[in-house]
């Protein structure tokens, strides 16, 4: 039985606008001149009388070619995900939650932030085609191998747009969230370390992996596991004159 669809529930819906340039908090708002996550402050200028004006010239907009329709194949994903869960009998259907990552890379439209202990050079790989198209940042530690890390620390001119932040083994702040963030809008959260063997043992049910579709969960979660994080390795200036 097809349920009906309030269009009062897209006054609900308020996806992120911005990225603040300084911790790439996810802003709905920009009228305010201070970002929640990192405090940093923008001074109106002539050239740039509002903060808006500045970010978007500075291309840190979120503005899509069509917002609904990306979002419903965003969310398609994470229903199919929700629904490609281990049976009493140890049978799931055919669409494993490492699937689920690669078609939401492949959909990306404008970043991919996350945030891991641990990646593989698999997952790497799949960063560096979607850093292709799109701005990727993320934030690892954990790493144990040194083929994993040549590949991060080496060949940046392989995929210019992938940042990396990577915390050493023996740093007594490395971070251990697990998320993955998609244009703002769909966020992966659970157990699973960013590799092809932890997000394939998920499809048995031995990792949590969570596909959030929940716009301002999405926004919490970016904004209190990653910004905060990157912003922590930034320079202590807080104050962009626009």
């Amino acid at each position: 039985m097809q349920t009906g669809f309030d269009i009062d529930s897209l006054l609900r819906f308020t996806p992120p606008g911005y990225l603040c340039e300084r911790c790439y908090a996810l802003l709905v708002d920009v009228g305010r001149v201070v970002c929640p996550v990192c405090g940093v402050q923008y001074i109106a200028t002539d050239r740039y009388p509002m903060p808006d004006e500045y970010l978007r010239a500075k291309g840190l907009d979120l503005h899509y070619k069509d917002l609904i329709e990306h979002s419903q194949a965003l969310a398609r994903i994470a229903r199919k995900t929700r629904e490609s869960v281990m049976s009493p009998y140890g049978q799931y259907t055919p669409y494993p939650p490492i699937r689920a990552l690669f078609e939401a890379l492949q959909n990306a439209e404008k970043f991919v932030h996350f945030t891991t202990y641990g990646i593989s050079v698999l997952i790497l790989g799949a960063l560096k085609l979607t850093a292709q198209r799109v701005d990727v940042r993320g934030i690892v530690s954990g790493i144990k191998h040194d083929m994993v890390l040549r590949e991060i620390t080496e060949y940046h001119d392989e995929a210019p747009r992938l940042k990396l932040q990577v915390f050493p083994n023996d740093s007594p702040h490395f971070p251990h969230q697990k998320i993955v963030v998609i244009d703002g809008l769909l966020a992966f959260k659970g157990s699973a370390n960013l590799t092809d063997f932890a997000w394939r043992k998920a499809a048995q049910g031995r990792e949590v992996i969570e596909p959030v579709t929940d716009v301002n969960e999405v926004i919490d979660l970016h904004n209190r596991y990653f910004s905060p994080v990157w912003a922590h390795t930034r320079s202590d200036e807080r104050i962009v004159m626009i």
